[in-house]
């Protein structure tokens, strides 16, 4: 056994802070836990420790917002949030703004919780909050239930266009977006992305995961939005023994369509989806990622953890769009260093002057080589148009995080935390909080373990 480090975890049974240990044994790495009431707990955190081992290397330094919200440190996670004591800032903020839904998922993170619907004016205060902690905001994610049932859902949009968010992005059933055409012309005037459910292609994962068939009509959405130039992602919720073996043509998909980019997220053990057998559907980071390996598009060395979040949080995949049909890893030509200096503190797939300062260094490496493959010649032209539409996109944020969204998909895995696996170090690491109209910024996972 080797032991990785000590931290704070949680009582599966009673929920109350234990003393916990992170170690390598019998070919995974595990939490193991102590509670005086409950006895030892033990819990897979990655079925990989070489990935692990080479995950603690992705450290990215602290980086203080401009302000707290928590001014007394009173210990974690009772000083939410987020306090002076945080690791880091905030990427992507996630704003649940009504707790109503139109299905009911037996995987759902907010089963059972109260959500207050936000009116205008709070959703205002919420923007003023991460304004004032981050000075700009790249994007801002609505959540819910079901966000596309807020009745002001257009006004939030337009507000938070108006007030400089670049990218909002929808997290949605798309359920009402399918038979609602004024809707999507809401989503198209304000130039906000729907975040699709998309677990898979299977309905018997559609009734597993969702308690519905729904292929048809997601496919039917999908169609009506890349017809009418809506931006949209795929956000699937995965899990052992239901659809870890669609990933794969999941990340098909992805390449083959105008997706902007597909979210992974292993199946989190808590909420609706408390009771699911541990033993037979969970998954770790490296399982996700090893599963898309399976796809053509994808190489094994693809992934790295996102370097801002803790490396058991995130990992994610960029790819450069080299002519049509054929995409190749930004990690692979750029190299790891440089890669991890591009997306650091990115969330969904954009360009700015830094990124492709990287880029234009590395073409010139290429042009001088002699042996460039026929992929990197078609990456170099992909990059020499890049450059020649930065300066007419260079003022406009918008612009150009369109540039890169055009140019680059991203393939991302989220790992929540949920009782068994709740770990105070990732959660000081947590770059993904719920923002709420108090005021507060709570990360996503001390809510939904802690109910904070």
């Amino acid at each position: 056994m080797r032991l990785f480090s000590h931290t704070q975890g949680r009582c599966q049974d009673c929920n109350v802070p234990v003393q916990a240990k992170i170690v390598e044994r019998d070919g995974s790495v595990w939490m193991d836990k102590f509670c005086p009431s409950h006895g030892h707990q033990t819990v897979m955190v990655s079925s990989d420790p070489a990935w692990y081992e080479a995950s603690l290397s992705y450290v990215k330094p602290r980086q203080r917002p401009l302000a707290v919200q928590s001014k007394e440190f009173k210990g974690c996670p009772d000083s939410c949030g987020m306090c002076g004591e945080h690791r880091q800032h905030t990427c992507l903020p996630v704003i649940e703004i009504l707790q109503a839904c139109d299905m009911e998922c037996p995987v759902c993170l907010k089963g059972g919780m109260a959500i207050p619907r936000m009116d205008l004016a709070g959703f205002s205060r919420v923007l003023d909050t991460l304004f004032e902690a981050e000075g700009t905001l790249p994007v801002v994610n609505l959540s819910g239930g079901e966000p596309t049932l807020h009745p002001d859902l257009g006004q939030f949009l337009s507000l938070a266009r108006e007030r400089g968010v670049v990218q909002t992005t929808v997290s949605t059933n798309g359920l009402r977006l399918l038979r609602d055409p004024e809707l999507r012309r809401t989503f198209k005037v304000t130039g906000a992305l729907v975040a699709l459910q998309f677990d898979g292609f299977r309905e018997s994962t559609n009734l597993a995961l969702r308690g519905r068939a729904m292929t048809r009509e997601r496919l039917e959405l999908v169609t009506l939005l890349e017809s009418e130039a809506i931006p949209w992602s795929m956000v699937a919720t995965v899990a052992r023994g239901t659809n870890l073996d669609e990933i794969p043509q999941l990340v098909d998909f992805l390449f083959e369509s105008r997706a902007q980019s597909l979210m992974l997220q292993p199946l989190c053990f808590t909420g609706n989806a408390s009771g699911w057998d541990e033993a037979t559907h969970r998954l770790t980071i490296p399982d996700v990622v090893h599963a898309c390996e399976a796809s053509r598009f994808v190489a094994p060395g693809d992934f790295n953890p996102l370097p801002c979040s803790h490396a058991s949080c995130f990992a994610l995949s960029y790819h450069l769009r080299a002519k049509e049909g054929e995409w190749a890893s930004l990690k692979r030509f750029l190299g790891e260093e440089n890669f991890l200096q591009l997306v650091a503190n990115k969330t969904l797939p954009g360009l700015d002057s830094e990124g492709l300062s990287l880029m234009k260094a590395r073409l010139y490496e290429l042009w001088s080589a002699a042996d460039s493959s026929d992929l990197d010649r078609n990456v170099m032209e992909r990059i020499r148009k890049l450059l020649r539409e930065l300066p007419a996109a260079s003022q406009d944020p918008r612009a150009l995080l369109s540039l890169g969204m055009d140019s680059m998909k991203a393939i991302f895995v989220h790992d929540f935390m949920d009782v068994r696996t709740f770990d105070v170090g990732r959660l000081m690491k947590c770059c993904n909080p719920y923002a709420k109209a108090d005021g507060t910024l709570v990360p996503m996972c001390a809510e939904n373990v802690i109910r904070c």
